[in-house]
């Protein structure tokens, strides 16, 4: 048994809440200069299916805890809650994922899961997610040089991030650059896909089209590019909206360059493109 003698006068860190992306803790009390320890929340399972496949792999959270510090003035300090899971079972997903070794034999397989699951990125409500799907990015498009069909899954990936609320996408792009080094995984396709054998690529997601060119500087007078965004239709009679949406989902962008002519006005020269 241990006794600890305090005076009246002994300052105390006030008890407080803390609402974090690791879940809500309820601070105590705590004499000035005590470190406070609090359980990790447990786990909430929600709708979001594993892009692997197999169920989510969480271990027991009996001995993970939270730390934080009440200095010696009474006052709240440092704080660490690295050891809780993330709350969202979508971020804990993604945060998953980003400790997997990826490689040429699954990166396919997984590029097409993240394809799936980026389809509700409408639903991400942390700017951990987006930033965890950039680090994804990034990794299969070094593999991209080895496996050419990951620079489709990506560019899907990268317009289905385009759905996250904009604020959202705000925040990542100011803590990590995410957008940034998005966009430019998406130009680096074009870097690593571009051979002699293949000269010319498209490709057209729902919110992105990109058309890329291996040409000559002696020979380039340059590039003409036209894009055409159509309004969704409205729904066929007896037809509901989701049905005609995916029946006209791959021609709302369309995006096609060409090669300029030395003789003409860029203007005639696009209005022949248009027809």
């Amino acid at each position: 048994m241990e006794i600890l003698v305090l005076e009246t006068s002994a300052p105390y860190c006030s008890a407080d809440s803390v609402n974090s992306n690791k879940g809500d803790f309820r601070w105590p009390k705590t004499l000035a200069g005590i470190l406070a320890f609090l359980p990790c929340a447990p786990s909430t399972f929600g709708y979001a299916p594993h892009p692997s496949g197999a169920a989510s792999h969480h271990l027991t959270q009996r001995e993970k805890k939270a730390w934080r510090r009440c200095d010696r003035a009474g006052r709240w300090a440092e704080d660490d809650y690295t050891q809780c899971p993330y709350a969202s079972e979508v971020t804990r997903i993604l945060h998953e994922l980003t400790q997997m070794t990826i490689n040429t034999s699954n990166a396919q397989p997984l590029a097409q899961q993240l394809v799936a699951f980026t389809s509700r990125a409408g639903d991400f409500s942390d700017v951990m997610d987006v930033i965890f799907v950039t680090h994804l990015v990034e990794r299969l498009t070094c593999l991209v040089d080895q496996r050419r069909e990951l620079g489709d899954y990506i560019s899907d990936i990268a317009s289905n991030m385009m759905l996250v609320e904009e604020h959202i996408l705000w925040m990542a792009q100011n803590e990590a650059r995410a957008c940034t080094r998005i966009v430019q995984c998406v130009e680096r396709i074009a870097d690593l896909a571009l051979t002699i054998d293949t000269q010319v690529i498209s490709k057209v997601s729902p919110n992105i089209a990109l058309e890329a060119f291996l040409i000559r500087p002696s020979n380039f007078q340059g590039l003409l590019c036209m894009a055409v965004q159509r309004s969704p239709l409205p729904p066929l009679s007896g037809q509901t909206a989701d049905g005609n949406q995916d029946a006209i989902g791959d021609t709302l962008l369309n995006f096609k360059c060409h090669t300029v002519n030395g003789s003409g006005s860029p203007a005639s020269q696009l209005s022949k493109a248009c027809h």
